[in-house]
């Protein structure tokens, strides 16, 4: 995979247990559907809380998404 970290527009679920799910992202202006979430996780960087959300699009292409809590701010971090 490699490393973009671009920051992207994200349609997200926040459930009532506080859970975030990334639902569709936008990438060069395209609209990408998240099929499937398949690995979560907590990254902490330089003092900075970040979720790391592994998903896949059409069965076959993987992504990971960051949401960086502090600023609630979303990125394309891998492609």
């Amino acid at each position: 995979m490699k490393i973009i970290n671009e920051p992207i527009k994200v349609m997200a679920i926040f459930n009532k247990d506080g859970k975030i799910e990334p639902v569709k992202f936008w990438y060069e202006d395209e609209p990408v559907m998240v099929e499937k979430i398949l690995k979560i996780y907590e990254d902490k960087n330089f003092g900075n809380n970040n979720l790391i959300f592994m998903c896949q699009y059409r069965g076959s292409s993987i992504y990971e998404l960051k949401y960086e809590i502090k600023s609630n701010t979303w990125y394309l971090y891998k492609k």
